[in-house]
């Protein structure tokens, strides 16, 4: 094997003078045909060929998040297309030089007729291969560099281009000494690989350097994952932990460092620190991250200003941003520290859910809404109680009004009334007279039998007119009870019939054959009829005695019921219609205004309306709409009112008239 190898070293010593010098020729070749104009570009555009070189494997997230962000940024301006062509040797994992020699014929022959216009490096390795190896494969190709620490910016060849990427090493341990202001030992893990031995270094070296927080660093370089987390769950948490990177342990077991995170995490009692933002959301307490999707972003830009004619083709330079602060506060939480101890601007990430952290200014918005409808339930509540205080002065100043009009009724009835009881008084005396005069001789039983039986009718007839206005004019609460319209309209016609036979008009009443029920007060739906009706009386006063009829008459109007009155009189004066249910408005002479207002306001507390209009061939029409009772409550409805017709039939029944029951 020794022998084979060797012969493969001298085999390769001697290519390489011709390598060298082929190198050489073709560079100077490219160079000439571009004096003259004559290369392959100039005759024939053809799209961009990008070559990308990652440190590491290119399945690692951070490397996918470096690579695609560095693709779109060239991919956005070439005028061409562009052809990338990504050539990773993962150094890191694997020994790279046992690889370099067959890595290194495979790029020549890959390149070796296939000019590349860009090679951009990512990493240490890319920095060593591209430094060593350029001129051979991709000669007076520009070579971008990024993704290598700042202790190796001397090591970049005159004439690379160079993105720093800079890990901050001291703001991470700023976040440490933050949130443990008490701890005072460091414990730096890393792998076994040269770059991981590398990374521990500078970090003890950093840490041991600093003086605003000395630190007694201890440094776990290799160790295996179970032997990781058997330590780490021994620490306390006075102790911090710093995780650079971990390749390769020391058994030869390659990993990807964010791998390692999550076990490290889940043992350890000690919250653990680190810079890369692949770590975070695996149990990265916080760090002071660069952004890797920036840097590629910034690196893509600067190789495409260079292909675009806008950048020197060497020694330029760029920044690829800050570090930013990032802390996950459900390991923070978790691990007892305090993450309000954090700087101001640094990214919370995996905050715990809860009500003030996630809601703070909807539950301020809430509580003052709360507050706010606090005080106006309050002023509702004072309102209300105002407003029931007025509405029930309204209410009894709405009872005396209509009372005072009953009382009006009363006045313009009392001429029939009192010719209506005298009818029965006159014949009751009639018949006493005769039954005394019968009483000097021998009476006849049975004729002074019907002469009790004249006076017990002519009595009640006597009585019932009586009731009737004792009935209107006595005061009493307003009640919505459920009652039937048309018999609530027959009381009150039997009124009016009285003072219509007075004044010679003829009532024409067309009452619906149907059941009206509706939830309303008697006497006040009485009232409404009166008033109408009594009007309609005025209004005929100089009509001819053929034509004073009055029609009166319900029907069923769409959810509800409507009464309807009808005169022929003088009609309803022009422009008075606004006005006409207004208080203290009359077009009487001798009126006070009250009646139509009152019917108004009773027919709107029963949740109706009422209307006037002209009426076709002379005279007014005032209609009375009230709403019906609900369905489901018909049948009990219907069930009370017939036990209240059967009560009242039995108290009103006359006696026998053979004497004592």
């Amino acid at each position: 094997m020794n022998e084979q190898r060797s012969s493969r070293n001298d085999a390769t010593s001697r290519r390489a003078p011709l390598a060298i010098a082929r190198a050489y020729a073709m560079r100077y070749l490219f160079a000439a045909l571009a004096v003259l104009g004559l290369s392959a570009g100039a005759c024939e555009a053809h799209p961009w060929r990008v070559v990308i070189l990652p440190g590491a494997d290119s399945s690692q997230p951070a490397a996918q998040e470096q690579v695609r962000a560095i693709r779109s940024a060239i991919s956005a301006a070439a005028p061409d297309g562009v052809e990338f062509y990504t050539d990773p040797l993962d150094d890191l994992r694997f020994d790279a030089a046992d690889l370099m020699p067959s890595f290194l014929a495979l790029m020549k022959r890959k390149y070796e007729h296939r000019p590349v216009d860009i090679v951009i490096g990512l990493g240490d390795f890319a920095l060593d291969f591209t430094k060593q190896y350029h001129d051979e494969i991709w000669p007076a190709a520009p070579v971008v560099i990024s993704s290598v620490g700042d202790s190796r910016q001397h090591d970049i060849p005159s004439g690379f281009i160079y993105v720093p990427m800079h890990f901050d090493l001291d703001g991470t341990l700023a976040l440490a000494e933050t949130l443990q202001p008490k701890a005072r030992r460091l414990v730096v893990v890393s792998g076994a690989a040269n770059v991981d031995l590398r990374a521990a270094q500078r970090a003890a070296d950093t840490a041991r350097a600093r003086k605003s927080h000395p630190w007694t660093v201890d440094e776990w370089s290799g160790l295996t994952v179970a032997e990781l987390q058997r330590r780490l769950a021994a620490l306390e948490r006075d102790t911090a932990v710093l995780y650079t990177t971990m390749y390769r342990d020391r058994n030869g077991r390659t990993y990807f460092p964010y791998d390692v995170v999550a076990p490290m995490a889940k043992s350890s009692g000690a919250p653990i620190y680190g810079w890369y933002p692949t770590y975070l959301g695996h149990g990265l307490a916080a760090g002071s991250v660069a952004s890797v999707e920036t840097n590629g972003r910034v690196v893509g830009e600067l190789a495409r200003s260079i292909l675009l004619g806008k950048a020197p083709r060497q020694d330029a330079m760029a920044s690829s941003g800050a570090s930013r602060c990032v802390a996950d506060v459900g390991v923070i939480e978790r691990l007892g520290l305090r993450a309000d101890l954090l700087p101001e601007g640094c990214e919370l990430i995996d905050v715990p859910p809860t009500l003030w952290r996630e809601y703070r200014i909807v539950v301020l918005i809430a509580v003052a809404v709360v507050l706010l409808q606090a005080l106006t339930i309050a002023a509702l509540l004072w309102e209300r109680r105002q407003r029931r205080i007025a509405e029930d002065k309204a209410t009894e100043r709405l009872g005396e009004l209509t009372r005072a009009g009953r009382f009006a009724l009363a006045g313009e009835l009392s001429a029939s009334i009192a010719h209506e009881v005298g009818q029965p008084l006159g014949a009751i005396l009639s018949n006493a007279d005769a039954a005394g005069l019968m009483l000097r001789d021998e009476p006849e039983v049975g004729e002074l039998h019907s002469i009790l039986g004249d006076i017990r009718r002519d009595a009640l007839r006597a009585n019932q007119v009586v009731q009737r206005l004792r009935a209107l004019l006595q005061k009493h609460t307003v009640k919505l009870n459920p009652l039937d319209l048309n018999s609530t309209f027959d009381e009150a016609l039997a009124l009016l019939n009285l003072e219509a036979r007075r004044r010679r008009i003829v009532i024409e009443s067309h009452l619906a054959a149907i059941d009206t029920l509706v939830l309303g007060d008697r006497v006040q739906l009485q009232q409404v009829l009166l008033n109408l009706a009594i009007n309609a009386m005025d209004a005929m006063e100089d009509t001819p005695a053929a034509n004073r009829i009055v029609s009166i008459s319900t029907r069923v109007a769409g959810q509800g019921y409507e009464l309807s009155v009808a005169d022929c009189g003088h009609g309803i004066p022009v422009g008075t219609g606004p006005r006409l249910f207004d208080s203290l408005y009359t077009t009487k002479p001798h009126g006070m205004g009250l009646g139509l207002s009152i019917v108004r306001t009773i027919v709107m507390t029963h949740g109706g309306h009422v209307s006037a209009s002209a009426r076709e061939g002379g005279g007014s029409l005032f209609k009375v709409w009230l709403p019906s009772l609900p369905k489901r409550a018909m049948a009990g409805a219907r069930l009370e009112l017939d036990k209240r017709a059967e009560k009242a039939t039995f108290e009103t029944r006359p006696e026998p008239q053979g004497g004592h029951p």
